[in-house]
């Protein structure tokens, strides 16, 4: 048999190189590179009613403990110590009423309860304080119980800060979840 050669053969070629590519890609589709269908990210839902109260309730419970250490003075009398504490000993309470909230306020509601351990350190340090004084919230000077007193009201008066301090963080928190959700 002759080989071919010229025009012809290349026809002849270039129809078997098609062919062997056609069945190569038999049962293939391709498609177009169009506009996705498929959702990138999906829209964040927002805040829910529940979650904007929790936020509200700690937020107002915070300035409620803050509201008597806000006063110019403060006579210590061994009432008002044990006042104090109790303020101080809500936020427990009052956390432990509206229970935890979403998975989203997760972090929120772990540095808010540190807060509330926080305050509660400082009630019972309130406690102490009380304990030592009389009525008017005196002690006698030098004595083991003007020490006592001095210590407790320094340690109840750090905690309260440092509470307040934990809980502002807490409401921090709370407005960046609230702002990546609305």
């Amino acid at each position: 048999m002759p080989a071919l050669s010229g025009p012809r053969a290349l026809r002849i070629a270039a129809a078997v190189a098609l062919a062997v590519l056609a069945s190569g890609c038999a049962g293939h589709t391709t498609t177009s590179p169009g506009p996705s269908t498929a959702t990138s990210t999906a829209a964040p839902t927002p805040m829910t009613a529940a979650e904007l109260a929790w936020i509200k309730t700690v937020t107002n419970l915070h300035k409620k403990i803050d509201e008597p250490f806000m006063a110019g003075s403060i006579n210590m009398t061994r009432a008002k110590m044990t006042g104090l504490g109790n303020k101080l000993r809500a936020c427990s309470r009052e956390l432990q009423t509206i229970g935890p909230p979403s998975d989203r306020l997760q972090p929120v509601y772990v540095v808010v309860q540190k807060a509330c351990r926080t305050y509660d350190k400082g009630a019972r340090c309130f406690a102490k304080a009380a304990s030592v004084s009389d009525a008017a919230g005196a002690t006698i000077a030098g004595t083991p119980q003007a020490r006592t007193q001095r210590r407790s009201l320094s340690c109840a008066f750090a905690a309260q800060g440092n509470g307040s301090n934990l809980l502002g963080e807490a409401e921090a928190k709370a407005a960046a979840i609230q702002a990546q959700f609305s």
